[in-house]
């Protein structure tokens, strides 16, 4: 998604006044799932460590943060439906891909529906069959579930954006319409997703808490883009400026911040 889009990005970036406001709407199924959510299991937000902090050691993130996850402190089992969304799944069996986060994350190996999305041409496919049920079952998910992971598993090469755009290649769906209109969802199903869009993710979750849609998303783990001062230091990052360029640390952390006020339980990633 470049050339007009990265226009509108810049505009994004430079209007962006921080917290949105959380639009609250009624909802056919209205009871939320899980119900005992509690936000004193949360990790605090870490501002030095968004995007990138330590994945060695032991501050790494994968030390300090997956213990955090709702799934270990929420019973999803009576919820309508357990639905996670994979956004940038890039490679499925990458050290930060589909397959990893199964790892990572076991409560999701119970889950019902599995949406990937990848931009790139080629990135992600799933293995053959039998190797795709041979590195789920090492995962720890049932040889039955295994069996027929693919019949639940649904791969969209598309942008995710905060509105549905079919002119760009490929199109772009707006993540409330998917989330509301394509699959359905209301807050008694459990949804989590992963989110890593290259710096749409503050539009994104803007129009989000602004049409009230966040109410169906029980967790994200988020990846956050923004002009990240060591990396400017280090890596000449925004030497040529890109629209996430504009935003800053206290961006980043204000919208997890609004996230988690608006109910969400939000977490950075990596």
């Amino acid at each position: 998604m470049c050339g007009d889009a990265e226009k509108e990005q810049m505009e994004v970036a430079r209007r962006w006044k921080g917290a949105t406001p959380a639009h609250r709407r009624r909802w056919r199924n209205p009871k939320a799932c899980p119900r005992e959510t509690n936000f004193s299991t949360l990790e605090q937000l870490w501002p030095a460590g968004h995007f990138r902090g330590p994945l060695n050691g032991p501050r790494s993130y994968f030390r300090r943060v997956p213990p955090h996850f709702l799934g270990y402190h929420a019973n999803f089992s009576n919820c309508r439906r357990k639905v996670y969304i994979d956004i940038g799944a890039k490679h499925f069996d990458s050290k930060e891909g589909f397959l990893s986060m199964l790892k990572l994350y076991t409560p999701l190996l119970d889950f019902d529906e599995y949406y990937a999305f990848e931009a790139v041409a080629g990135f992600y496919k799933l293995p053959p069959h039998d190797e795709l049920v041979r590195l789920l079952i090492k995962q720890g998910m049932h040889p039955t579930r295994a069996a027929t992971f693919s019949r639940r598993h649904f791969f969209l090469q598309a942008f995710i954006g905060s509105r549905s755009k079919p002119e760009t290649t490929p199109s772009t769906i707006g993540f409330s319409d998917f989330l509301e209109t394509t699959l359905g969802l209301q807050p008694a199903d459990a949804v989590v997703v992963k989110m890593d869009v290259e710096g749409y993710e503050f539009d994104i979750v803007q129009t989000l808490l602004a049409d009230g849609t966040h109410a169906l998303i029980d967790e994200i783990m988020l990846e956050v883009h923004y002009g990240h001062p060591y990396m400017r230091q280090t890596y000449n990052w925004c030497r040529t400026p890109q629209f996430w360029c504009f935003y800053t640390l206290e961006n980043a952390t204000s919208m997890y911040q609004s996230l988690r006020d608006a109910g969400v339980y939000a977490h950075h990633w990596p």
